[in-house]
């Protein structure tokens, strides 16, 4: 058997830890200095059979957790209750009593003498300028001396369990409660991700306007990518300020909904930004299955953090599955590096390796958090280093968009230096093939000149000499027509190739004319009926010089032809203006012997080599005399 002292000792030490126990859940409220926290001294209670009511849960037995945390997220499907015990020691008998943010609960007064239960309409909310927002809270009366017993059922669900955070205040001290409480503990966090913040957004709007200007997906991506870390992270920097359920009810869903969404964006700008699909069409396959697993899990997985009974297994299903994703990436990004082994694909790759580990601390950090940290505490600093990681992969993205940029801009560069000197190598051509086409057409009337006019010259010398061997009377009349004929001759060539020759007359209407008034002289010594058909309009279509000669001296030799073998006492022209250019040429002379044309066959010849250099047709017929076609292709004027 044990000492009777010993015995004794140990009853006692237990009734002192109890007596403790006792002492400690019971709230001194005139002992407050501005605010207390007293989530560790109060007791609790959860019915999991969700069976009791508030009344029968008074009579179940209430328990402190002391430094662990009331409640188990596992166990969230259950009925909360909180047992508030307090007493006064000071003067004021009015308190505050607030719960924390998003937190809804019925609060009743419990009459000890009666042991009956009050339900109390004291609930509130209170403006406060460091937030500017209104914070919740319910009053309490507790009289000098007397000690007051309050039972709350809490309404904890999956979205608020966490911010369970309950303190009691003197009204007086709302705003200083709000700022020390709420906003000093998170003001590193605060400006920090203000700060971060204010860079992601620029980086976003950088890359949105390069999509404006290129149209081109991986930008898109890429943008929407940063929009959903930007929204994830804005949206958890502004949980601090709001107090409504309305607003934490959606903190599952930016949880996962934009985690999942920005790595899906990144993922498909990484395809899209290296053409994996037309590249590399086997490790394309890879990302988009990567793709469609992250969709297909959102799908699943939501439904199960949105409610209490599975809200624990859902997220803990996240965790994993965001492991397995960033493992499965990496091992893509590693091999994406080895077959590109290019600066683009290896800077790519770091900014991505470095946020995924930077993810992988920060959840690291978070799991091993107590609940003084994340209740009462800094919870801000994992995800600081999430958006630490997030930020430096945009910042190695941003540098591979800026290589791109800068190789596609050099492309340009070159490309327009390319376009220019070939331009410059076309113009050179083109004034080389004018200085050449110059240079022909001199020689080309040096030759005429030296053919044509220089032999009438020549001829008019010898037949003036031979008229001055002679004696003036016995001088020969015919030497002297020689030489008046010469003239006309040698005049006529000099107004073609001067007609040839002057741009003014490069123009449709003006060759016609000119070779209207050809054939009317060309005739006039004959007696040959002369019959020209020429076209009321005339578009001022261009004629340049090169074909207007060719087409006058076909015109000419056709003339010839007519006069010197035809035996025509008709002769009918027609001229034709519409996509092409013809004349029509018709005798009702002999004709010809396609048998025995020796003694004009040079003449036709002429012809069709003259048609042909302007790209030309001549087309010689035989019935009831010689019919000539020709045809000229022309170039119409823009207008």
């Amino acid at each position: 058997m044990l000492p009777k002292r010993f015995i004794i000792t140990i009853a006692l030490l237990l009734c002192r830890t109890f007596v403790t126990a006792q002492s400690e859940s019971i709230i001194d409220l005139g002992k407050i200095n501005g605010y207390d926290t007293v989530i560790k001294r109060l007791t609790y209670y959860t019915d999991y059979s969700n069976a009791l009511s508030v009344d029968e849960a008074v009579t179940k037995p209430f328990r402190s957790f002391g430094d662990q945390f009331p409640f188990d997220p596992t166990k969230l499907d259950a009925r909360h209750f909180i047992k508030l015990t307090v007493t006064n020691t000071g003067v004021p008998d009015t308190f505050w009593f607030y719960a924390g943010k998003a937190q809804r609960y019925s609060m009743y007064a419990y009459d000890s003498s009666t042991a009956t239960l009050k339900l109390l309409n004291n609930q509130f909310k209170s403006f406060s300028n460091p937030v500017f927002n209104r914070v919740p809270f319910s009053l309490i009366v507790a009289p000098k001396g007397r000690q007051s017993i309050y039972y709350i059922e809490a309404d904890i669900n999956f979205y608020n369990w966490y911010l369970f955070d309950p303190a009691v205040l003197y009204p007086q001290e709302n705003t200083s409660f709000v700022f020390e409480h709420l906003l000093a503990p998170h003001r590193l966090y605060s400006f920090t991700t203000i700060a971060f913040l204010g860079i992601m957004l620029s980086m976003l709007v950088y890359t949105f306007s390069i999509f404006l200007q290129s149209w081109k997906n991986e930008y898109l991506y890429y943008t929407l990518a940063m929009l959903a870390f930007f929204l994830y992270f804005f949206l958890r920097w502004l949980d601090q300020f709001m107090f409504s359920p309305q607003f934490h009810m959606f903190t599952n869903l930016k949880y996962q909904l934009l985690q999942l969404s920005g790595n899906i964006f990144v993922v498909a700008f990484i395809v899209a930004f290296f053409s994996l699909k037309k590249n590399s069409p086997s490790l394309f396959r890879h990302f988009k299955t990567l793709i469609l697993a992250q969709v297909i899990f959102l799908s699943l997985n939501l439904p199960l953090s949105y409610s209490n009974k599975t809200l624990h297994w859902g997220l803990v299903a996240f965790d994993i599955f965001r492991a397995l994703v960033l493992l499965y990436l990496v091992i893509l990004i590693a091999v994406l590096i080895v077959r590109l082994k290019n600066y683009e694909a290896t800077s790519l790759g770091i900014g991505t390796v470095v946020s995924i580990l930077l993810s992988a601390v920060a959840l690291y950090t978070y799991k091993k958090e107590d609940f003084e940290q994340s209740v009462l505490g800094n919870q801000g600093i994992p995800v600081l280093i999430f958006m630490l990681g997030i930020l430096l992969q945009m910042v190695f993205y941003m540098r591979v968009l800026s290589h791109r940029e800068r190789t596609l801009q050099m492309q340009r560069v070159r490309a327009m230096e390319n376009l220019k000197l070939e331009n410059d190598r076309k113009e050179l051509e083109k004034f080389r093939a004018i200085i050449e086409a110059r240079d022909k057409e001199r020689n080309r009337i040096a030759q005429e000149m030296h053919d044509d006019i220089g032999s009438g010259l020549t001829s008019i010398r010898l037949l003036s000499e031979i008229g001055k061997a002679k004696d003036v009377h016995e001088a020969s009349r015919n030497e002297l027509e020689k030489i008046s004929n010469t003239s006309n001759i040698l005049i006529d060539k000099m107004n073609e190739i001067i007609w040839t020759l002057n741009s003014r007359n490069d123009t449709l209407p003006n060759l016609i004319a000119y070779l209207r008034h050809l054939i009317v002289e060309y005739f006039e010594p004959f007696r040959i009926h002369l019959d020209i058909v020429v076209p009321e309009d005339i578009k001022e279509t261009p004629v340049d010089g090169k074909i207007r000669r060719n087409i006058l001296l076909a015109v000419k030799e056709a003339l010839h032809n007519i006069v010197k073998h035809s035996q025509a006492t008709e002769v009918h022209i027609i001229f034709n203006a519409d996509d092409t250019f013809s004349i029509s040429i018709s005798d009702n002379g002999v004709g010809f012997d396609p048998a025995h044309t020796i003694s004009f066959k040079n003449g036709l010849h002429n012809i069709r080599e003259r048609l042909s250099i302007i790209g030309g047709t001549c087309v010689i017929s035989n019935n009831n005399g010689t019919s000539i076609a020709l045809k000229i292709p022309l170039r119409r004027n823009p207008s």
